[in-house]
């Protein structure tokens, strides 16, 4: 019994052993592949470097320059151009460009980017940013449908260099359908955007059902703070029902600052959720409309602490009258916990302030 159980704690030993070498032998392929392949893009530019930096302060063709690098170097060109592509402006950024829109590298990018391999089409799309034609904007499109996020994404990118905002409904449509795309990761996408897109998801306002797109776009005009959206938010906002959409709305109150929301405000103020009357609280505060000033006092003695801890952040800044009432709370020993919380307040502000 005893030497059979030995057996089987050496034999499981042994295939721990093996497994641990195992993994010890492949993290030092990856480190000699990344190693190797560090050096050989050192090489390449050694190599290249100069003729690249003389081609951007000469009158040459681009194509002069790519006809004399092999193919196979390419990958080694593409990685080397992403940094100065990222870093350049003005008029070297123009020149740079011109190496993969008035090159070959221009049909190579066309045609790589329809590959199977996920790699060579990512890259292709990347780059078929800089290709500002219609041509591009229509294969980007058909890029969208595929299983792959890391294509999506980098095509919802090169999308949005473009300036493409008349594609962005259809890009929600086929976002809404990825169930592996969380909130966060499809708002990163749609805000790479400019402001142009935001009279047309006003418009998706109408229609659209989903919970998620619509907080979505919400958040989208509160970052741009695009108050032409009003009207249709006051309407989300007090027929929705939703608890998280009329956060969201709240915050887009107090982002584009605008004194018709007041009402609203005041409604929401008296809301039955804590949650959403520190929504309202935190909007009033950045508004700083002075007839909602005694709402806000009024809020630190408010039966939740939340609620009392966001009326004070917005007392310190709403009005000269909060900001008094505020120092009036820290001296008051009657009221424990608001004076504490006042004190707290404004010890914080004031280090910020000094910082």
């Amino acid at each position: 019994m005893s030497s059979g159980y030995n057996f089987y704690i050496l034999v499981a030993l042994f295939v721990l052993l093996q497994v641990a070498y195992f993994f010890m032998a492949f993290i030092f392929l990856l480190r000699a592949i990344n190693f190797f392949r560090t050096k050989r893009q050192e090489k390449f530019i050694s190599k290249w470097q100069d003729q690249i930096f003389n081609y951007l302060y000469s009158d040459d063709k681009p194509q002069s320059l790519i006809s004399l690098i092999p193919k196979s170097k390419y990958k080694y060109l593409f990685s080397y151009l992403r940094t100065f592509l990222f870093n350049l402006k003005g008029d070297d950024l123009d020149r740079l460009k011109q190496l993969i829109t008035e090159t070959s590298l221009r049909e190579y990018f066309f045609n790589r980017a329809d590959k199977l391999n996920r790699k060579d089409r990512v890259e292709a799309i990347y780059f078929l940013k800089y290709i500002n034609t219609e041509e591009t904007v229509n294969l980007l499109i058909k890029s969208l449908n595929t299983p792959s996020e890391l294509i999506f994404r980098t095509t919802v990118e090169s999308l949005a260099y473009l300036n493409a905002y008349g594609k962005i409904n259809l890009i929600l449509d086929v976002a809404k359908k990825r169930k592996n795309l969380t909130s966060d990761s499809i708002l990163s996408m749609i805000l790479k955007f400019d402001k142009s897109i935001c009279p047309i998801l006003t418009e998706r306002l109408d229609t659209e059902k989903s919970t998620k797109i619509l907080l979505i776009i919400i958040t989208v005009f509160w970052h741009f703070k695009y108050a032409d959206a009003l009207k249709k938010i006051l309407n989300i906002l007090f027929y929705s029902g939703d608890k998280s959409l009329i956060i969201e709305s709240l915050r887009y109150l107090g982002e584009v600052e605008n004194l018709d929301s007041v009402n609203a405000l005041r409604f929401f103020l008296g809301h039955s959720k804590p949650e959403i009357r520190v929504a309202a609280i935190e909007a009033v505060g950045k508004i700083g409309d002075t007839s909602l000033e005694d709402y806000i006092i009024n809020k630190m003695l408010d039966p939740e602490l939340e609620v009392k801890i966001a009326a004070a952040k917005a007392m310190y800044k709403c009005s000269t009258k909060t900001e008094y009432k505020l120092f009036e709370y820290a001296k008051n020993p009657s009221r424990q916990i608001e004076s504490i919380i006042a004190q707290r307040i404004i010890m914080e502000k004031r280090i910020l302030e000094d910082d």
